[in-house]
């Protein structure tokens, strides 16, 4: 097997695992389909390279920040997205799940002092204050 047919292998299979397995009702079996974009709708700010609070592990964690950001909305008590560049594992040592680990946070935690830090990012809910 040549490098690139092995790279080709490799793809359709990373293509593949990427997608989600769902059952309709119309359908006595299961399709496979693309998750749908999520979307955001409310107003947030970034604050580039800061944290205020670090991922609990056990927590829930996300593919994409737009992912969270849509569920934060939703969601009562949440004020903030948080962003670790660490790549996310279910368990320490583990293979990696998602390339950087995506979490929410409490309006309690989100009204932590930020601090600068080069490893992370958040988004805060509503516009930013100058």
């Amino acid at each position: 097997m040549t490098n690139l047919t092995a790279l080709t292998v490799l793809l359709t299979v990373l293509i593949a695992t990427t997608q989600t397995y769902t059952t309709s009702s119309s359908t006595p079996s299961g399709s496979w389909t693309t998750t749908p974009e999520a979307v955001v709708e409310g107003e947030w700010c970034l604050l580039p390279r800061t944290v205020v609070w670090h991922y609990k592990r056990g927590n829930r964690v996300f593919s994409s920040v737009d992912r969270a950001k849509a569920v934060c909305e939703q969601r009562e008590g949440c004020g903030a997205v948080g962003m670790d560049r660490t790549p996310y594992r279910a368990v320490p040592g583990g293979p990696v799940i998602y390339s950087s680990t995506i979490y929410l946070l409490s309006v309690s935690d989100s009204e932590r002092s930020p601090r600068r830090h080069f490893r992370y990012d958040t988004y805060m809910m509503g516009a930013c204050e100058n």
